[in-house]
C-alpha cells in the first residue's frame, strides 16, 4: 500500500493479463486502485479537513461550522467503521449521518419514561469509557427515528474500503507514481514475483504440466523511423527530421497559420 495524502492509500496488482501465442506467453499488466486508509475517525476527519480537530471546535462561525460539517457527512457517509470501546467485541457500523450538536450536548432517553441520560455518561457507565474530546461530532448510525451515537473516539476505519468517489488532483498525481514505473524497475519486479511464487514447486502447476522460465522472454521489435515534417518554403528551415521525438520551431514558418478570433486575459 502506497500513501497517497489525504486518508487514502493506493495499492498496485501485478498479475497476468493477457496471453499471447496460444498461451505459452504472458505479459504481466499492472493495475491500481484506492483504497480508504484504516484510521480512527478522528484522524481520518483531520487529514479531510486539513486541520487540528483535537485541541479546539472545529468553527465559532455558523456559516463555517455548517461547511465543515457538511465536509465531513459527505466524507464519512457510508464508509464502514469499527468500534473499539468495547472489549473483546468488534461490531460493525456504516455511517449514516453525523450529529449537528457536540458530543457534550447530546442527550437521548433511555427508557420508556423518557429518562435522558448523556453520552458521555452512558459511555462512562456502560463500557467504563471516558469520553476526553467532548467538542467533537457524534457518528449516527441506524435510521433518523432511532439512532445511535458513537464518539470519534472509540471509532476505526474498517481495513479494505475502496474509494469509489473521485479522486482530487493531489491523489491522482499520487497514484500516477505508484503505477508508473521505469522498464529496469518493472522487470526487476516482475522477476522477483516469479522468484517468490517458486511455480516450479507449485502442486498445480506440475499436475497441469505448466512450466515456467524464470526469465523474461525476447521477442523482436522494430523501431519506425520519425517523419520529415515539411514547413514554409519561406523559412530558412524547410523541412525537419526529430530526433528522439523531439522537435522545435527555431527558423521555421508554419505553410498554413491560424489567426486567433478570440483571446483570453
Amino acid at each position: 500500500m502506497h500513501h497517497l495524502g489525504e486518508f487514502l492509500a493506493g495499492k498496485r496488482a501485478d498479475g497476468p493479463q493477457e496471453a499471447l501465442r496460444f498461451s505459452t506467453l504472458y505479459s504481466g499488466s499492472m493495475a491500481s486502485a484506492a483504497f480508504i486508509e484504516p484510521l480512527h475517525v478522528i484522524k481520518f476527519v483531520a487529514q479531510l479537513l486539513r486541520k487540528d480537530v483535537l485541541s479546539k471546535p472545529l468553527s465559532d462561525s455558523g456559516r463555517t461550522k455548517d461547511l465543515l460539517h457538511h465536509i465531513i457527512k459527505k466524507g464519512l457517509r457510508g464508509v464502514k467503521f469499527e468500534v473499539t470501546h468495547r472489549a473483546n467485541v468488534i461490531t460493525k457500523y456504516r455511517i449514516a449521518s453525523l450529529t449537528t450538536q457536540p458530543t457534550k450536548e447530546l442527550m437521548f432517553p433511555v427508557d420508556e419514561n423518557a429518562t435522558m441520560k448523556s453520552v458521555i455518561e452512558y459511555f462512562q457507565e456502560m463500557y467504563g469509557f471516558t469520553i476526553q474530546h467532548t467538542h467533537l461530532l457524534c457518528l449516527q448510525v441506524g435510521n433518523q427515528k432511532k439512532a445511535s451515537y458513537l464518539h470519534m473516539e472509540a471509532c476505526k476505519i474498517v481495513e479494505g474500503q475502496r474509494h469509489t468517489k473521485r479522486l482530487n488532483e493531489k491523489q491522482i498525481t499520487a497514484l500516477l507514481k505508484v503505477t508508473c514505473q521505469r522498464p529496469r524497475d518493472r522487470e526487476n519486479d516482475n522477476l522477483k514475483t516469479v522468484q517468490h511464487n517458486a511455480y516450479d514447486q507449485d502442486p498445480y502447476a506440475k499436475k497441469f504440466g505448466i512450466n515456467i522460465i524464470k526469465k523474461l522472454a525476447s521477442v523482436e521489435a522494430m523501431i519506425l523511423p520519425a517523419p520529415c515534417l515539411k514547413y514554409h518554403e519561406n523559412g530558412k528551415e524547410k523541412d525537419c527530421l526529430p530526433q528522439v521525438g523531439q522537435w522545435n520551431m527555431m527558423n521555421k514558418k508554419v505553410i498554413n497559420g491560424m489567426g486567433e478570433q478570440m483571446g483570453l486575459c
